[in-house]
């Protein structure tokens, strides 16, 4: 029989394209025990509030294919509010939001989007109170919270130096108030949806996960971009792409793969169709703790910096 060579870009279209046949075989362990099959009752609810963000994470909640957004929302979790997704609207979210952080609904968790405009708490409300009291209440009588996006995790774009909100992060929100609680971090602009559900079934199912020094995931978070990109082994042997579409290491482009922590080369995007990288686009970082925050950040350099090595 002849031999069948393929790159390490096809056996990775390959690997996702069995994933998504063969469903929860292609996940982690822990995982897989999470998705299996439980009782509404077992699953504690979800108050998934948003501030200031551009609901880009929501969105991409959406884009889950193995199982679909619905399984997750209703089997998987329950997600009992959601600005874009909820029924509910006007006064009867409010008094429902209200019901949960008073902890009148018992145990939940809060899922947060977006950065808090500590310093003009009026920039962001919910009704007539500011998106920040939510958040230090609900941070008194939740069992966790979950800070989904870059911007929520570690103040984004919203955040960037220069601001006129003063907007900061939500563990920052949280240490300023002194509030301790059981936080997870999941970054990205936007998060990967695998990211965000895999984590929050994870933690109402199995419990908290192991994290990174940045309270995020290890399962997700704890590799280095760069160091498993499918062009490595071009940057070890210093053939950089000059332009756009050319073959080779990005880096000169202005990849920020190598200091950016996240699985995106193993696990791809868009259903594990494609990712940056494999559309020939550099890395931008967007799940790295300085993303965005400078004025200066180079979303793409323009000129080669020294080089980093792994």
């Amino acid at each position: 029989m002849d031999e069948i060579k393929i790159d390490r870009r096809q056996a990775l279209r390959l690997a996702a394209a069995l994933g998504t046949m063969f469903g929860f075989s292609a996940l982690p362990e822990p995982i897989q025990a999470a998705l299996r099959p439980t009782t509404a009752e077992s699953v504690p609810k979800i108050i998934y509030l948003q501030g200031l963000s551009c609901t880009g994470c929501s969105i991409s909640l959406l884009q889950t294919a193995t199982p679909s957004p619905l399984a997750y929302i209703t089997t998987y979790s329950n997600l009992s509010f959601h600005a874009d997704l909820s029924a509910a609207s006007g006064q009867q979210a409010l008094t429902l939001i209200d019901s949960f952080i008073d902890g009148k609904d018992g145990e939940y968790y809060l899922a947060i989007e977006g950065a808090i405009p500590a310093g003009m708490p009026e920039a962001c409300m919910i009704g007539s109170k500011p998106f920040g009291e939510y958040v230090a209440a609900g941070a008194k009588t939740a069992a966790g919270i979950i800070a989904i996006g870059t911007c929520a995790s570690f103040g984004g774009i919203p955040s960037a130096e220069g601001n006129p909100t003063g907007s900061i992060s939500v563990p920052a929100f949280l240490a300023q108030r002194h509030l301790d609680k059981p936080l997870i971090t999941i970054p990205g602009c936007p998060a990967h949806p695998d990211w965000v559900w895999h984590t929050i079934t994870h933690l109402v199912k199995i419990g908290m996960p192991e994290l990174t020094k940045s309270r995020s995931p290890k399962l997700f978070f704890g590799g280095n971009l760069h160091n498993s990109c499918p062009r490595y082994h071009c940057f070890q042997e210093e053939m950089f792409a000059e332009k756009l579409g050319d073959p080779g290491c990005l880096f000169k482009l202005g990849c920020l793969g190598p200091i950016t922590f996240a699985d995106c080369p193993t696990r791809w995007w868009n259903g594990g169709r494609t990712w940056c990288i494999d559309a020939n686009a550099p890395c931008i970082g967007c799940a790295s703790p300085t993303f965005a925050l400078r004025k200066d950040f180079p979303f793409y350099r323009t000129e080669s910096e020294s080089r980093t090595t792994s």
